[in-house]
């Protein structure tokens, strides 16, 4: 039997995750302000409705994939939010990538209403979005974790990692973690590319070696190609950026790499970057040092 489920935020990784649910039998309420990006998902099988609000009223579980901390809290505690109609015992699935200062503040005013909330920050790409393949970093009360078990598994896989705001914290790992190393490939094929050396040689050197890396095997192809269509645009990951920052300075936690990333981003989004995908961040530094990091064709 499928469930109730409200889905709000039908963006770049919302809209596969919505469709996930819709295609194995799940009857799905979808909200998103862009009316159209909900009615897009819905040409599957689900139902658009007008506000948080109504995608949560008689759920049994909400799914939630916003772009940042202020949307969540308009979601969940505005004039026409998910506090508004939310039932006792629903269960809430916040796959934001938030701070987790906002994680506690939507899991007590979820709690003062008996319901509840996961945070399950997700990594992967869109397409793996759509073909039910993302990564759940899923913090919160084990038993309300496990209760969800087969909307999860719709979705993709899950690692559980501890109570509510482990998750948040988690993803922020992982986002700082690919941040530091995609700039790190930058700046170094950018002095590979100055010195002479050809960008595919130097690529495939990296990728035999012991600094071969998962992120670079995504988006080293599309940088030798002056390619920065968004798979995920700058503004999210400078965002990001500062949510790790965020948390090492409450937890007292010393990330000067973290801090110059962060910069960094800061000056793409100053020269108009922020819809281009976060690899982009090379054409900062491709106009400093004047030369390309691009593909000959040759291997």
């Amino acid at each position: 039997m499928g469930r109730e489920i409200g889905f709000v935020g039908a963006g770049l990784m919302g809209r596969g995750m919505a469709r996930n649910l819709i295609r194995k039998g799940h009857s799905v309420r979808i909200y998103n302000r862009t009316r159209s990006k909900a009615e897009e998902v819905a040409q599957l099988g689900g139902r658009v409705v007008g506000s948080a609000a109504d995608a949560a009223e008689g759920a049994e579980v909400v799914v939630t994939m916003l772009a940042d901390p202020a949307a969540v809290y308009q979601v969940v505690e505005g004039p026409k939010g998910i506090l508004t109609s939310i039932q006792p015992g629903t269960v809430v699935i916040d796959s934001s990538t938030v701070s987790p200062v906002t994680t506690k503040r939507v899991a007590e005013g979820l709690a003062a209403r008996k319901a509840h909330l996961l945070d399950a920050p997700v990594f992967g790409s869109k397409g793996d979005a759509e073909k039910g393949e993302l990564g759940f970093i899923v913090g919160g009360d084990r038993g309300v974790f496990d209760s969800v078990q087969d909307v999860f598994q719709c979705m993709g896989k899950t690692f559980y990692v501890g109570g509510s705001g482990m998750g948040a914290y988690a993803k922020l790992v992982v986002n700082h973690i690919i941040a530091v190393t995609l700039q790190a490939m930058n700046e170094g094929m950018l002095l590979a590319a100055k010195a002479g050396v050809d960008a595919d040689v130097m690529l495939t050197i990296i990728q035999s070696s012991r600094a071969r890396s998962g992120i670079i095997e995504m988006k080293a192809p599309q940088i030798l190609k002056g390619d920065f269509t968004a798979f995920f645009p700058l503004r999210l990951m400078d965002k990001d950026m500062g949510l790790v920052l965020d948390a090492a300075h409450s937890l007292k936690v010393l990330m000067p790499t973290a801090a110059l990333v962060k910069e960094i981003y800061s000056a793409c989004m100053a020269s108009g970057m922020a819809e281009d995908d976060f690899s982009s961040t090379i054409r900062l530094f491709e106009k400093m040092t004047k030369v390309e990091v691009r593909s000959q064709g040759k291997n």
